[in-house]
């Protein structure tokens, strides 16, 4: 009975097993159709974020520092070169300074991960990582984009050139040229120590910014100088890295200069997170930064050189345009660059002529002819449309560089537009359709090759674009994005003139903001060819004739200084009457170098006074500011050309108070209407109230205000008058209190009438034009004036990581913004330790210096 009782309870146990067992197989089977996941959030691509990293790229900032990082693996399409520090024997320190701070180890693309990758994605035009040093900080991680991001690949022209047909880079021996540099003077032993040690000082200050872009944002593009962390304005390829390389070798930094090379040989040119390239920046800074480097350190890393024809492939996609003129927001993906593009209908003039010497070195070291036609067929087209512009020597600041006879009547394509500084330029070139007879070699001037061309307009939709940012686009969100419709193509054929003006109801022209580096470069790419292209010198000579007549003006400042600034003028069309505005900007203040230059180059009678006035006035705007740093851009008073300048107090009020007879005709007619109204209107019973408030405007002589339980009464010297019109009659002041009031409140110096930006954002300008002007001249008031600026700059921009940008100069306490540049390190510092350093160094009659102050050899032929 026992036994089967047993039975019975396993027997039970055994079916419960059985069941249970069916059950769970039985949910097993149904999960797929009984469970469903919650809906995908943002997974179609058109939600993700444009910036999103890619799966294989390399996420380098959680690096573990160590002093002596091994060589990461370069790309498999370079082989690897030998890093080994060179000595310097130029570089002069006090002592032997090294770095403080160690370096971070580059990871290599096997060592990658998503979770590497995952904070380093942000929408928006900039890329933003605050918490860029691990999880600890207050960064949020990105999910991944779920499609690998693409890689730039070589494609078929649309509209080749044969390489028989090239512009030719000038061939013979180089022209002998005037010495630029002055005959230096032995100095004291006094004047060495003192200048040595202005010359550590501001090699501290580089190491100080240069430790923190390191520690918070190595390999990024620029460092956040508050917080802490990183922005990815300029693709994410390290702009910073690359921008100060050159900086790092010649401060003699060999040990910090040979682990940012390893660096760079990590970063992956094909590939970016935004989906177009800001040809014009990336040019400037990174195919600049890399040559500069490359020559300046004596060619012994020549991988250097490599990532630079790895970058110039990928931005020589963006001149494959029906007039050869390139599209200065350049969409690398190969589903785009395989489609037909071309330039735009409102280039930004700089852009558009400020990419000669960078990639003219480019042809010189590599000896391909094709990176010097993509420039040269440019300047062709500036060289035939200099004169027939409505301001004969200049350019327009826009250019229509479509080269198309007719607007379509369908959507037309563009470069993508940011908040960068234009879009793209334009020149006759063959193409399949419209083959074109050889081009001319340089030393034949291409006397024959420019023939006027008639130009129209295009891309009426065209947005300007600011300088010193790029495009907000990210990637496409689908290939149907990229395709050209046949009406495109078809209007191509009709895109081969060259450049006309824009269609806009007015042309402004300058040398400052949106145009200035292609100024600059005319005197620049003579010396860079050896002066055996006539056409630069020809051109500059036209640029400088019309700019000392029509820009150039003297401002009525105290003390009788005897400076100049550029003006600019707006042309209406159809052509009426010019408006020139009185501005002085920091841009700007290259001239005074550039005008130096051309002055001693060309041999121009009187230029290189002008040079002095042009860049003492920016040392002007220096001294007259609370911080002793120039602001942006501000209004002044000019004197009448050809008369005597002195200080007039009275004009100054003026130009304070323009408008005095209309302001004070408003505040009489609001009197008269007052009275009026007074006049026909019946007086009011007296209220309590009422009562109470002219008991108060009897004592308030005796500032004393009758209690009230009325929360609106206002108290004391603050009771308001009865209206608004009564207020502005009482506040209406005269001339002489207006213009006190604004010299008050808005801090103006003496002279000038307006402060239109009040920023100082790290900018090289003014101390580029003042190191030019102690190199032509060894006037040692120029190293003086230098040190004073210096001195400002550090002691209002330093923060504890690095510098930055700050809102107002015109302040004693100025608000920090957290923004350093890349041209902070490749620039601004760059200037300031040169005109400190022995002449020898980099001297300006073996050197050409780009617009961002990377050093490119001038070549013996």
């Amino acid at each position: 009975m026992l036994r089967a009782r047993r039975y019975r309870v396993l027997l039970v146990f055994a079916t419960i097993f059985v069941l249970a067992f069916i059950h769970f197989a039985r949910s097993r089977e149904q999960a797929p159709s009984a469970w469903s996941a919650p809906p995908p959030v943002d997974r179609h691509p058109a939600s993700f974020s444009p910036d999103l990293p890619a799966a294989d790229q390399v996420d380098l900032k959680d690096s573990a520092p160590i002093i002596a990082p091994p060589s990461p693996p370069a790309p498999e399409s370079f082989e690897q070169h030998s890093t080994e520090e060179a000595t310097d024997p130029s570089t002069e320190t006090l002592s032997d300074v090294r770095p403080s701070v160690s370096a971070e180890v580059p990871k290599s693309s096997d060592d990658a991960s998503p979770k590497d990758n995952g904070s380093e994605g942000e929408s928006g035009p900039l890329q933003t990582n605050v918490g860029s040093q691990g999880q600890g900080k207050s960064g949020v991680e990105t999910p991944e984009a779920p499609w690998p991001h693409p890689h730039w690949k070589k494609v078929p022209e649309q509209y080749p050139i044969a390489s028989e047909d090239f512009i030719r880079l000038p061939v013979g021996q180089s022209k002998t040229l005037p010495k630029l540099q002055a005959d230096f003077k032995d100095e004291s032993s006094a004047d060495k120590m003192k200048r040595l040690q202005r010359l550590s000082t501001i090699k501290s200050e580089f190491e100080h910014a240069w430790t923190g872009y390191k520690t918070s944002a190595m390999g990024h593009d620029e460092v956040m100088p508050l917080r802490g962390g990183y922005r990815d304005p300029f693709n994410g390829w390290g702009a910073t890295l690359v921008d100060g390389l050159d900086t790092l070798w010649l401060m003699g930094l060999k040990e910090e200069f040979s682990i940012a090379v390893d660096y760079i040989k990590t970063i992956d040119f094909t590939t970016s997170k935004k989906k177009d390239i800001p040809v014009f920046e990336t040019t400037i800074r990174y195919l600049g930064g890399l040559l500069g480097a490359y020559d300046i350190s004596g060619h012994k890393h020549g991988v250097l050189l490599e990532k630079a024809v790895e970058l110039a492939e990928v931005l020589m996609g963006a001149f494959d345009t029906p007039n050869r003129m390139p599209t200065l927001f350049y969409k690398w993906a190969p589903v785009y660059a395989a489609q037909s593009h071309r330039g735009d209908k409102k280039a930004v003039l700089a852009e558009l002529g400020s990419l000669s010497v960078e990639f003219t070195r480019l042809a010189q070291l590599t000896k391909e002819n094709k990176y010097y036609d993509a420039i040269a067929r440019i300047t062709n087209e500036l060289d035939k449309f200099q004169d027939n512009t409505q301001f004969p020597g200049l350019w327009p600041m826009r250019i229509d560089a479509s080269g198309c006879k007719k607007t379509p009547t369908h959507l037309d394509h563009e470069a993508p537009r940011g908040n960068k500084l234009g879009e793209s330029p334009t020149s006759v070139l063959p193409s399949k359709a419209h083959p074109t007879k050889p081009a001319p070699t340089d030393a034949q001037s291409y006397a024959e090759f420019l023939e006027p061309r008639d130009t129209r307009s295009l891309h009426d939709d065209a947005q300007p674009a600011e300088y010193g940012g790029v495009s907000a686009q990210g990637y496409p969100n689908s290939e149907s994005e990229y395709r050209a419709s046949f009406e495109q193509q078809a209007s191509d054929i009709q895109c081969h003139d060259g450049l006309a003006a824009p269609a806009s109801e007015s042309e402004k022209y300058g040398l400052g903001a949106l145009a200035d580096s292609t100024y600059e470069y005319l005197p620049k790419e003579y010396m860079l060819l050896g002066g055996l292209n006539e056409q630069y010198r020809t051109m500059y000579e036209k640029v400088i004739k019309a700019t000392r007549e029509r820009l150039v003006f003297q401002p009525m400042i105290k003390g009788g200084r005897d400076v100049r600034f550029l003006g600019t003028v707006t042309v209406p069309k159809p052509p009426g009457r010019t408006k020139v505005t009185y501005d002085g900007d920091h841009l700007s203040c290259f001239v005074g170098g550039m005008v130096g230059i051309g002055a001693k180059l060309f041999g121009i009678e009187g230029d290189l006074d002008l040079a002095y006035k042009l860049t003492d006035a920016c040392v002007w705007a220096y001294e007259s500011t609370k911080t002793g740093i120039m602001p942006e851009q501000f209004s002044l008073v000019p004197c009448k050309k050809g008369e005597k300048c002195e200080w007039d107090e009275a004009i100054y009020y003026k130009a304070l108070d323009p408008n005095l007879e209309e302001r004070l005709a408003r505040a009489a007619a609001r009197k008269e209407d007052k009275d009026k109204k007074k006049s026909t209107e019946e007086p009011e019973p007296e209220s309590p109230n009422s009562i109470k408030k002219s008991h108060a405007k009897r004592e308030r002589g005796n500032w004393h205000v009758v209690a009230t339980p009325n929360e609106d009464l206002p108290r004391k010297e603050e009771v308001a008058p009865e209206n608004v019109e009564e207020a502005e009659e009482e506040k209406v002041p005269s001339h002489e209190e207006f213009a006190a009031a604004r010299i008050r409140n808005e801090r103006l110096p003496p002279g000038v009438t307006r402060l239109v930006n009040r920023k100082y954002i790290l900018r090289p300008e003014a101390i580029e034009s003042v190191f030019i002007m102690f190199r032509l001249t060894g006037d040692n008031y120029w190293r003086e004036k230098g040190w004073e600026m210096f001195e400002a700059v550090s002691k209002y921009t330093r923060t504890e990581l690095a510098n930055s940008v700050i809102e107002d100069v015109t302040v004693e306490n100025p608000k920090m913004v957290d923004e350093m540049q890349s041209f902070w390190l490749a620039e601004t510092l760059k200037y300031f330790y040169l005109l400190f350093s022995d002449p020898s160094v980099v001297s300006l009659d073996d050197y050409v210096l780009n617009t961002e102050a990377h050093p490119l050899k001038r070549p013996q032929y």
